[in-house]
């Protein structure tokens, strides 16, 4: 019998050991897009580290989760900077960009979720930035319907001093059933 509860508890421990570890490498990668991607002048730029860049800023721009209680343009603007160059920080906040988001989800009053984003790199420039085409595909929900809905835009992304940054975002938008406009 003591050998079988020796057995239990070394398997729940293995089971906890793995838990630990697998929210420790889910809070590392989290951490790393708050903290923009890290990366070094004259490194390469990957395609994965750009997709990352981008969802990242895509989740936090386009996310509610509450139709009833959306996040503010402040709330948005401020989790924004991380994943923006100064300039098109600027620009967006100029531009009102954080207040749509809100204003679709309290119109339609259903929810907004980023399913998936990618990225075509386009060209690498003199400067150093790379532009890509890209296709971000929402959620548009509630509890009695929903539908994904497919925005094509186009990126560029810089290296600064403080790793990857959104240096240009542009799309035509996309049209959303019971809306005049749309995201």
């Amino acid at each position: 019998m003591k050998g079988n509860e020796v057995a239990i508890i070394k398997k729940i421990l293995s089971l906890l050991f793995l838990f630990v570890l697998f929210n420790g490498v889910v809070a590392c990668s989290k951490d790393a897009v708050k903290e923009g991607i890290p990366i070094n002048e004259g490194e390469k730029v990957s395609l994965e580290d750009a997709e990352k860049l981008f969802k990242g800023y895509s989740t936090e721009l386009y996310t509610i989760k509450d139709a009833s209680d959306p996040p503010t343009f402040d709330e948005i603007a401020k989790n924004m900077k991380v994943f923006l160059t100064d300039e098109q920080y600027k620009a967006e906040i100029d531009n009102r960009k954080y207040q749509i988001p809100e204003l679709v989800s309290k119109q339609l009053n259903k929810s907004i979720e980023v399913k998936d984003v990618t990225l075509e790199e386009q060209s690498k420039n003199d400067d150093g930035t790379i532009d890509y085409f890209y296709t971000t595909k929402f959620k548009v929900y509630d509890g009695n319907s929903s539908k994904v809905y497919e925005k094509e835009g186009e990126l560029t992304i810089s290296i600064t001093n403080k790793g990857l940054k959104i240096d240009r975002e542009w799309s035509r938008g996309v049209k959303i059933d019971g809306l005049d406009g749309g995201l």
